[in-house]
């Protein structure tokens, strides 16, 4: 795009620019000052458009470039840091998004498979691709996966007794007015997939940290370990719990804005769009929380199986 003129009394801005086949074009489109729809556009700027009819109109700002670019730092830092385990890593994200995609595309041919069910299946195919990708088939530790499996399906069965014992009251699914399936099993579906990065992280980081400190003190009392794990989990269960917090509410940041600044009550708003965003961190802070148990529950069975002699 070579130059915009604005006219602010009709709200409307003049783009002229030059195609990808060298051809000028002058568009005549709307703006607003809130730029929800219609952004004011500037010189520079790569935009998507299309002729209707004789005439050109604009799609929507091209902004794939920024992506990419921001995707191939995300995957070298991943890399430079993790090596060879980062780069499984990132297969397995990779699997377990076009797993996302092959459940939601089943559902939406075949509505009779209900859409909880299948994201149930997929949670336990997703915590095992994650574990396969990045400890390897012989080094999987079925601990950690049976430990975020329990965690995960506790928490959701918690937050599903409550909601079916309160009839859903206070929830409020205007968020998902524009989906064209029911809306609280597409709720519900996402707590899951919600739960499990919370759930495996802090999984994965107390049986590691408790294998670590076997292998440098074999002679270690089991009571002295459960201790040691119940200690490494009040360091960290909170700062996960306080990340998945921020992680949600920042989603709805952008939300809440945009209906304050269209006169919306601050209280109407968070009532109206934070229900179900405090209903996901719950759900996600309940598996931390199972995780702790569950992770130390089926350590201690791990040591006994190996006859050892504490506890």
């Amino acid at each position: 795009m070579e130059s915009v003129e604005k006219n602010e009394a009709l709200n409307t801005q003049t783009v002229v620019g030059t195609l990808v086949n060298k051809e000028s074009i002058k568009i005549e489109t709307p703006f607003f000052e809130n730029e929800s729809v219609a952004p004011l556009y500037k010189p520079g700027n790569q935009l998507i458009v299309q002729k209707s009819e004789g005439y050109w109109r604009i799609i929507s700002l091209k902004r794939d470039g920024y992506i990419f670019i921001l995707v191939g730092i995300f995957i070298w830092t991943i890399i430079l840091i993790s090596g060879k385990k980062g780069l499984f890593s990132l297969v397995g994200l990779i699997i377990n998004s076009g797993l996302v995609l092959l459940i939601l595309w089943i559902n939406g041919n075949y509505p009779r498979f209900s859409l909880v069910l299948l994201m149930s299946v997929y949670t336990c195919l997703a915590v095992l691709i994650a574990m396969v990708t990045t400890y390897g088939f012989r080094q999987i530790d079925a601990r950690k996966i049976l430990a975020t499996l329990i965690s995960v399906f506790c928490a959701f069965f918690i937050c599903l007794l409550t909601m079916n014992l309160l009839k859903d009251r206070g929830l409020r699914y205007e968020e998902l007015q524009f989906i064209t399936r029911p809306y609280r099993s597409v709720f519900l579906a996402g707590l899951l997939i919600g739960a499990i990065g919370a759930s495996m992280d802090i999984v994965v980081t107390l049986l590691a940290a408790l294998d670590e400190i076997r292998q440098k003190d074999p002679k270690v009392f089991l009571e002295e370990l459960v201790i040691s794990g119940g200690k490494i989990a009040q360091d960290t269960v909170p700062s996960i719990i306080n990340v998945l917090m921020f992680a949600y509410l920042s989603g709805s940041i952008p939300t809440i804005i945009f209906f304050i600044a269209n006169a919306w009550k601050f209280a109407s708003v968070l009532d109206m769009y934070l229900s179900l965003e405090f209903l996901r961190i719950l759900c996600g802070g309940f598996a931390i929380v199972l995780a702790v148990p569950a992770a130390l529950l089926l350590f201690v069975l791990g040591e006994r199986s190996k006859g050892a002699n504490r506890i």
